[in-house]
């Protein structure tokens, strides 16, 4: 049996992912829900790539996705996972790690601007040593120098602002002036804002299109994984990158773009199809959830509410336990009683109570917790919590002292002492957990990722730190409760989840969807009668895709629980009603009124 037929073998059972995988199409586009194999699907295409001799010897295949973490994820399958499928066609692939470029957007640009950026300016020859900055925070810019200008200070933070909105006009008219600032006034002093590693890259694409012209034959095939979050920024790279002849595969899930408030463009994988004319195909094996019956029909209940809010084709109603509590308090006393049981039915389960935002109501909970003396890992901090942000720039800059005084090496040994450094704060339960989550992702760089070079880990290092992401290491913390956002959770998983606060100005909350609901009296989405409003269908999608991030978080069960008195903003408790999620097509409730969810 040949290699092809190996595969073929491999990936029969699911007729769509062979489909991709073996299909001769230039221009792929391939959508598929949480847990239906995307990245499994993408590791066999690029298994057929390669054992196929499709990709010339001086030719590489280029894999990008949203997020850092993600990207080395990748990396690491591509490592582990193509040799065992490739040494079946008999030949030894010892040079995969030259074959393939696995990295985020912002790792791409670096390594871009390492080799050519002195071009534009001297420093960016020395990318790696420049300090992040925060370019939306006037008062870190002028921080960072005193010299600058309330005019251009407003520039930067105005920039930043432009890309979260999507507003094309703003971004091409203050183009060069942002560049000549930060060149100016801030390049030399060893610091970079973060979306000018991207802006710096296009500007060097512009001046010597021969540069570009080299990477647009170099990679042979592009990959995007995460395609629902791309904003605008990363839009334009890729633009810039793919032309007539260009291999192409994006790979996501629509439902699950959540990152719509920092610039993830709406309908990106629409445009992108219609752009670039590709071959659409659907995942529709969900192999996470085959043999878990009702996480398989909420998976694909909510599904089909969200691809016709209007009149969804539910073929079976969907029974859905749901714990109502007269208060707070009974609802956290609940929680606590649901968790005890789940850990003494399984003592290494790994559990996760997943919330919005952070709110007087969570806060009730935790005091219970706190005052039951049950242990959980506290991760409530959001992309934008000023401490959370502030943590990340001071471990990355600490980071970069500590390795240029050891001649850029990284080991154990040097990163205990760049860990050393960081003060301990234990009175600051941010600051705390984000320094546990830092030694953990360090202690994860050297067991599961010590096949990278040294580069790499150092790249990883400065990734993660820079874009904010060591949330995305919350499923290595020895705790077997997390209690963290649900923005906090995508891309991880749990074994149960628990969802409380499902009522209506908790989640979805009020500058979400509740601001401008109709139906605040009883929390129903009421089609049939609504007025035609996209605003409102465009925050109902958004807070839905939220919904089914969390609810598809869990591997084994996901509970869900409100409160019929929440504590509102003034710290009193008011009557509220069951958030409308749950009143969806093809939802049945069961409400329990305790002790527990289970």
């Amino acid at each position: 049996m040949d290699f092809i037929e190996k595969l073929e073998n491999k990936y029969s059972k699911d007729r769509e992912q062979s489909e991709v995988i073996f299909s001769d199409k230039k221009r792929l586009l391939v959508e598929g829900p949480a847990g239906y194999g995307k990245t499994e699907t993408m590791i066999g295409k690029i298994a057929f790539i390669i054992g196929s001799n499709n990709l010339q010897q001086s030719k590489k295949i280029l894999a990008l996705t949203f997020s850092v973490n993600a990207a080395y994820k990748i990396k690491k399958t591509v490592t582990l996972e193509l040799p065992k499928i490739l040494s079946e066609n008999g030949r030894e692939f010892s040079d995969l790690n030259e074959k393939i470029f696995a990295t985020n957007y912002h790792g791409f640009c670096r390594r871009i601007l390492e080799l050519y950026g002195d071009l534009i300016h001297p420093q960016l020859k020395s990318i790696n040593s420049l300090k992040g900055i925060n370019d939306s925070n006037s008062k870190n810019l002028i921080e960072m120098n005193s010299a600058i200008e309330s005019g251009e200070v407003n520039i930067m933070t105005g920039y930043n602002e432009a890309i979260r909105n999507i507003d094309k006009s703003h971004l091409r008219k203050y183009y060069t002036k942002y560049l000549e600032i930060t060149a100016e006034k801030f390049l030399n002093k060893n610091y970079i804002p973060y979306n000018a590693i991207i802006l710096f890259v296009l500007e060097l694409f512009k001046r010597y299109p021969e540069i570009l012209k080299f990477f647009r034959r170099y990679f042979s095939y592009i990959f995007v994984d995460e395609f629902q979050d791309t904003n605008i920024l990363n839009w334009v790279l890729l633009e810039k990158l793919i032309r007539e002849k260009k291999n192409l595969i994006l790979i996501g899930d629509p439902l699950q773009r959540i990152y719509g408030f920092i610039g993830a463009i709406p309908n990106i994988m629409s445009i992108a199809k219609n752009k670039y004319e590709m071959k659409k195909i659907t995942l529709k094996t969900n192999h996470r959830f085959k043999d878990n019956k009702f996480l398989f029909d909420l998976d694909s209940n909510i599904r089909k509410n969200a691809k016709n809010i209007y009149k969804p084709e539910i073929k079976k109603n969907l029974i859905v336990d749901i714990c109502q509590a007269k208060n707070q308090e009974e609802e956290a006393y609940f929680i606590l009683n649901t968790i005890s049981k789940l850990i003494e039915i399984d003592n290494n389960s790994r559990i996760a109570i997943l919330i919005m935002a952070r709110s007087k109501n969570i806060n009730k909970i935790l005091e219970i917790f706190k005052k039951e003396s049950l242990s959980y890992f506290y991760a409530l901090y959001s992309d934008e919590d000023e401490d959370y942000k502030s943590f990340h720039k001071n471990a990355l800059d600490t980071f970069i002292s500590t390795i240029d005084n050891q001649d850029n090496v990284i080991n154990e040994s040097v990163s205990r002492e760049f860990l050393r450094k960081l003060p301990s704060q234990k009175n600051s339960e941010t600051y705390s957990s984000l320094l546990i989550l830092l030694e953990t992702f360090i202690k994860v760089i050297f067991t599961e990722y010590k096949f990278l070079e040294m580069s790499e880990k150092i790249n990883l290092i400065m990734g993660t730190l820079e874009n904010n992401a060591l949330k995305q290491y919350l499923g290595y913390v020895k705790e077997n409760l997390v209690v963290t956002t649900i923005h906090g959770a995508k891309g991880l998983e749990w074994d149960y989840v628990i969802l409380p606060d499902l009522e209506q100005y908790s989640f979805p909350n009020w500058p979400s969807l509740c601001e401008i609901c109709d139906f605040k009296s009883n929390c129903i989405i009421n089609w049939q009668v609504i007025e035609a409003n996209t605003e409102f269908e465009n925050k109902f999608y958004d807070a839905l895709n939220l919904f089914y991030v969390a609810c598809t978080r869990a591997k084994k069960n996901v509970f869900f629980s409100y409160s019929k008195k929440r504590i509102n903003y003034r710290g009193e408790n008011s009557n509220c009603n069951m958030n409308c999620f749950l009143n969806l097509e093809g939802f049945s409730l069961k409400v329990s009124k305790g002790p527990g969810l289970l």
